[in-house]
Protein backbone atom coordinates (compact mmCIF):
# COMPACT_ATOMS: atom_id res chain seq x y z
CA UNK A 1 0.00 0.00 0.00
CA UNK A 2 1.83 3.39 -0.95
CA UNK A 3 0.85 5.71 1.81
CA UNK A 4 1.54 9.70 2.21
CA UNK A 5 4.57 9.22 4.45
CA UNK A 6 6.31 6.68 1.57
CA UNK A 7 5.44 9.12 -0.80
CA UNK A 8 7.26 11.96 1.13
CA UNK A 9 10.28 9.60 1.58
CA UNK A 10 10.47 8.99 -2.27
CA UNK A 11 9.94 12.86 -2.83
CA UNK A 12 13.14 13.72 -0.26
CA UNK A 13 15.14 11.78 -2.61
CA UNK A 14 14.08 12.73 -5.96
CA UNK A 15 12.51 9.30 -6.41
CA UNK A 16 16.33 7.88 -6.46
CA UNK A 17 16.15 4.52 -5.04
CA UNK A 18 20.59 4.24 -5.37
CA UNK A 19 20.85 7.97 -3.22
CA UNK A 20 17.86 6.59 -0.80
CA UNK A 21 19.87 3.22 -0.66
CA UNK A 22 23.25 5.36 -0.82
CA UNK A 23 22.11 7.05 2.38
CA UNK A 24 21.64 3.90 4.25
CA UNK A 25 18.24 3.16 3.40
CA UNK A 26 16.28 4.95 6.19
CA UNK A 27 13.03 4.85 7.24
CA UNK A 28 13.37 1.34 5.58
CA UNK A 29 10.37 0.37 8.33
CA UNK A 30 8.32 2.59 6.63
CA UNK A 31 9.46 2.17 2.98
CA UNK A 32 10.88 -0.94 1.17
CA UNK A 33 12.64 -1.25 -1.83
CA UNK A 34 9.66 -2.94 -3.16
CA UNK A 35 7.44 0.07 -2.59
CA UNK A 36 9.93 2.38 -4.10
CA UNK A 37 9.77 0.19 -7.49
CA UNK A 38 6.18 0.13 -6.63
CA UNK A 39 6.03 4.14 -6.42
CA UNK A 40 7.92 4.42 -9.85
CA UNK A 41 6.19 1.67 -12.15
CA UNK A 42 2.66 3.48 -10.98
CA UNK A 43 3.68 7.02 -11.48
CA UNK A 44 5.09 5.84 -15.64
CA UNK A 45 1.80 4.33 -15.83
CA UNK A 46 0.23 7.79 -14.53
CA UNK A 47 2.29 9.53 -16.97
CA UNK A 48 0.90 7.82 -19.68
CA UNK A 49 -2.81 8.44 -18.11
CA UNK A 50 -2.23 11.95 -17.88
CA UNK A 51 -0.69 12.48 -21.20
CA UNK A 52 -3.07 10.79 -23.02
CA UNK A 53 -0.85 8.11 -23.89
CA UNK A 54 -2.99 5.18 -23.22
CA UNK A 55 -5.98 3.64 -24.77
CA UNK A 56 -9.55 3.76 -22.52
CA UNK A 57 -9.18 0.13 -21.68
CA UNK A 58 -5.67 1.08 -20.40
CA UNK A 59 -6.67 4.10 -18.92
CA UNK A 60 -9.54 2.50 -16.65
CA UNK A 61 -6.67 -0.49 -15.93
CA UNK A 62 -4.85 2.47 -14.39
CA UNK A 63 -7.23 3.85 -12.34
CA UNK A 64 -8.08 0.32 -11.02
CA UNK A 65 -4.46 0.25 -10.28
CA UNK A 66 -4.35 3.47 -8.64
CA UNK A 67 -7.18 2.97 -6.31
CA UNK A 68 -5.93 -0.28 -4.95
CA UNK A 69 -2.56 0.69 -4.05
CA UNK A 70 -3.13 4.09 -2.88
CA UNK A 71 -4.16 4.13 0.66
CA UNK A 72 -6.73 6.62 0.33
CA UNK A 73 -7.66 10.10 -1.53
CA UNK A 74 -5.52 12.38 -0.63
CA UNK A 75 -2.72 9.83 -1.30
CA UNK A 76 -4.26 9.19 -4.94
CA UNK A 77 -4.13 13.29 -5.33
CA UNK A 78 -0.31 13.56 -4.16
CA UNK A 79 0.81 11.17 -7.24
CA UNK A 80 -1.30 11.93 -9.43
CA UNK A 81 0.47 15.65 -8.66
CA UNK A 82 4.06 13.89 -8.72
CA UNK A 83 3.03 13.20 -13.04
Amino acid sequence: MITAEKLAIYRSYGGNVDLWQHAGSPKSDIISGADWAAIGALLQELAFYKGALASERYREHIRRRLAQVAADQETERQLLKMV
